[in-house]
């Protein structure tokens, strides 16, 4: 049978969708290669969040095109930058096949069939999950919740590639969640753009909290990992997500992107929050469950954040002391509203992202530093992209190890810390 290779960048959604598309080529026969010069179908699933994204983009599928018109495969554009930029992908290479994300689940009409997929399907993929054994990383695991948001942010290209709400039903999840516990995984990573708003379109309420009490009562030793969430979005269900925050099976942690801490900013980027409900939501949570690790996104240099604006975001950065910090500097994206604002100037974002993360390092690293020297239950999920071994407290701080053993729960006490980890040692 043919042959298939595939690369995949972007967030965790887009490696789900990977494992989807495995999925559905491995039932209709096809087997994959680590090497596109053995190949006779070759896939790129690309992300393109930002302007640098995209030029990256632009010179993998450059790359893979060659490969492709020499050896006579099929070249496949799938993700999102096929979905929010067919004729950019177009120009790059005329000749591939284009996928949208929420089509992977039908890649295979264009493998064989040549057809571009870009159309909203009749047949949502909400109803398909991954094997696990193309889902799993390590002792991980993503499970995909749902595609698309409430939200219409200014900067957002994510909002035209992924256009729509579409949840999985519980009882898919439920039941993927036992087939990966039962093949090993011990942490299920719950994913979406905003898991929030899980369940608004099949139910017209938000199910998430539902849906983690549901998987916790599944057998197995595993955690559970919360993915995103709007601060608007958490707002409604903020007391039942605290509440299946405290099971034992579910790490402490919460990522809530605040992306300004600026109203004004904020407004123009259409969010639809206040600095103050963050800061509600933040210390909230933090009364209620003592020692949750909370991250945040920040975006600096969108249109309009003047120095005063800017100031504002490192002072709620130094007043909520995040655990971590997901840091971009703006960057304009076709076919959104921010694009056509009044720009503010590159050396004026970059010197921003400087001091911007020069305070994020300087509070992650006294964070982490209150850890040294402390004895804690860590969960060891696998090998580090850095070396040694990838291990979680309780509160999902990444725990490195350089010492050789099994995944599962060790007891591993702190004996250094970074701004991004901490380092440890099994006693």
């Amino acid at each position: 049978m043919p042959s298939v290779y595939i690369e995949t960048y972007g967030c965790s959604l887009n490696h789900a969708d990977t494992a989807l598309a495995k999925t559905v080529l491995a039932k209709r026969g096809y087997t994959f290669t680590d090497n596109p010069e053995d190949a006779d179908v070759i896939i790129v699933n690309t992300c393109t969040v930002r302007m640098d994204s995209e030029e990256r983009m632009k010179k993998v599928i450059r790359r893979l095109r060659e490969i492709a018109l020499k050896n006579n495969a099929r070249l496949i554009v799938a993700g999102c930058m096929a979905a929010a930029q067919p004729f950019t992908v177009k120009r790059v290479a005329p000749e591939a096949v284009l996928v949208s994300p929420s089509n992977m689940h039908l890649i295979w009409r264009a493998v064989e069939e040549g057809v571009d997929l870009l159309r909203e399907p009749e047949e949502a993929k909400t109803r398909v999950m991954p094997e696990p054994k193309y889902a799993m990383r390590g002792k991980i695991a993503e499970v995909p919740l749902v595609d698309g948001c409430l939200g219409n942010c200014s900067f957002c290209i994510t909002r035209v590639a992924r256009r729509h709400v579409y949840s999985r039903p519980p009882k898919l999840v439920l039941e993927y969640v036992r087939k990966l516990v039962s093949h090993g995984v011990v942490e299920i990573r719950l994913t979406g753009q905003d898991t929030a708003v899980y369940g608004i379109d099949i139910a017209g309420k938000r199910l998430l909290p539902d849906l983690v009490r549901d998987i916790v009562e599944l057998d197995g030793d595993f955690m559970v990992r919360i993915g995103m969430m709007s601060p608007d979005q958490l707002q409604p269900i903020l007391d039942e997500i605290v509440d299946v925050l405290k099971h034992p099976k579910v790490y402490k942690f919460l990522h809530i992107p605040v992306q300004s801490g600026d109203d004004r900013v904020l407004k123009i980027m259409g969010r639809r929050y206040t600095v103050d409900d963050v800061r509600e939501i933040v210390k909230y949570v933090r009364s209620r469950i003592p020692g949750i690790t909370i991250a945040t996104d920040i975006i600096v240099g969108h249109p309009g954040e003047d120095e005063e604006a800017f100031e504002n975001t490192l002072k709620l950065l130094e007043e909520l002391r995040f655990e971590r910090v997901h840091l971009a500097q703006y960057t304009p994206r076709p076919r959104t509203i921010a694009a056509a604002m009044p720009q503010v100037p590159d050396p004026v974002k970059k010197e921003r992202s400087k001091k911007a993360m020069a305070v994020i390092e300087r509070i992650g690293f006294e964070e982490h530093s209150r850890l040294v020297g402390s004895r804690a239950r860590v969960l060891v999920v696998g090998p580090a992209e850095r070396g040694g071994l990838e291990g979680r407290l309780y509160n999902y701080v990444q725990v490195i190890l350089h010492e050789k053993v099994e995944p599962g729960w060790h007891e591993v006490e702190i004996v250094e810390a970074t701004w991004y980890d901490v380092r440890g040692k099994i006693i």
